[in-house]
């Protein structure tokens, strides 16, 4: 494929820790990893933006391949999204790309295909009711778009929901699930760690909000006691609440927030890693987990809720599914893969492998990218 001038449009805050932000950021640099020239708008929001960030690159952990264009979105309630969208189109104006790609702005999107640019949309959810407007826009953008392929979503079901709420053909519509970045330091961990590294680690990386999973792994806790469960994520108030529902038990260790580039330390400190997704098929209907790709992509074993969202993507063969309902079956997960090393190891190898061919970013853009050319 030829070198790309490709815009990515978006209305994250950059820099933060949201994690749209570093879908976004992580999916700019994998393009241009791929040699293409890339260049992200994003709106200026310095009042929401994290403070103290001299350099957004390496912040987020990624290569500085791609240039960061920021643009005026005044805080109008009923004009900020349409002042950014004609802003985005004065932009892409100027950049001339051969692809227009993003997602969270429909008006943005709209005005760049009906302007002739070959524009892909990408969709994480549904329209709510409280999301009519943009939803009117994207029936438009879609009735409009003459392009093969129309839309991106991250999982199967919400790809069908869009085919039948909208009309769209099956095949102008593509799945690509989250993704992760590929670390290649395993062996690194944490400094404020290194008191843990000769026991037997558990932990779970990720937002710490009931639904969460955070129950179950109390519950564990309270049956493994000689094993340390490390929770990675929340802020102060969230870190309070979970301490008193756990009782302060002492082999539970709340690390807090932990910047996205330092994660993979926590990663590699853990033995086993936990995904016990609350009511998935409920919860997270249309939800891509990258949580448990970025597990996956550790060489860690992991437990993971047994879900139809989360076999979308994967099966027994890279990870231990277990009902949320049954804590029994989470303890004999647990007692499984910490007597049995050789399991523990052939399937954390499994699911690396299957990782590096499936769901890094490199992938996810070069199969986007695919589309787009069929």
């Amino acid at each position: 494929m030829k070198s790309l001038k490709i815009v990515y449009i978006t209305r994250s805050i950059i820099p933060s820790k949201t994690a749209n932000s570093v879908n976004v950021i992580r999916m700019c640099s994998a393009f241009a990893s791929l040699g293409h020239q890339v260049t992200l708008l994003a709106p200026i929001t310095k009042k929401l933006e994290e403070k103290g960030v001299e350099d957004i690159f390496k912040f987020y952990g990624v290569e500085n391949n791609f240039e960061i264009k920021k643009l005026f979105s005044p805080n109008i309630r009923f004009l900020k999204r349409k002042i950014y969208s004609y802003r985005c189109l004065n932009q892409v104006k100027k950049i001339d790309p051969d692809l227009v790609y993003g997602r969270g702005v429909m008006s943005a999107f709209y005005l760049t295909q009906k302007a002739g640019y070959k524009t892909l949309f990408e969709r994480h959810s549904n329209y709510g009711e409280d999301k009519k407007t943009e939803e009117k826009i994207f029936k438009k953008f879609i009735l409009e778009n003459k392009n093969k392929g129309k839309l991106v979503t991250i999982a199967q079901k919400l790809k069908e929901l869009y085919c039948r709420e909208y009309n769209i053909e099956e095949s102008a519509v593509h799945v690509a699930p989250s993704a992760t970045l590929v670390n290649k330091d395993f062996d690194t961990i944490p400094v404020n760690c290194e008191q843990f590294k000769d026991s037997f680690n558990i932990g779970y990386i990720g937002k710490v909000a009931k639904n969460r999973g955070l129950e179950i792994i109390i519950k564990l806790a309270e049956n493994f006691p000689k094993i340390i469960f490390h929770i990675i994520g929340g802020d102060e108030k969230e870190i309070k609440y979970w301490k008193n529902e756990s009782k302060n038990l002492e082999n539970i260790i709340f690390h807090g927030f932990i910047n996205p580039k330092d994660t993979y330390k926590y990663r590699n400190l853990c033995d086993i890693l936990l995904a016990p997704y609350m009511n998935a098929d409920k919860n997270f209907e249309y939800m891509s987990p990258i949580k448990i790709f970025e597990y996956m992509a550790s060489k860690t074993a992991m437990i993971c809720s047994d879900s139809k969202i989360i076999r979308e993507s994967l099966n027994e063969k890279y990870t231990m599914l277990v009902d949320n309902e049954d804590i029994n079956a989470w303890i004999k997960a647990v007692e499984k893969l910490y007597s049995d090393k050789e399991f523990r190891e052939n399937m954390a190898k499994n699911a690396y492998e299957y990782c590096v061919q499936n769901f890094t970013y490199e992938a996810r853009c070069k199969k986007i990218l695919d589309f787009i050319e069929k």
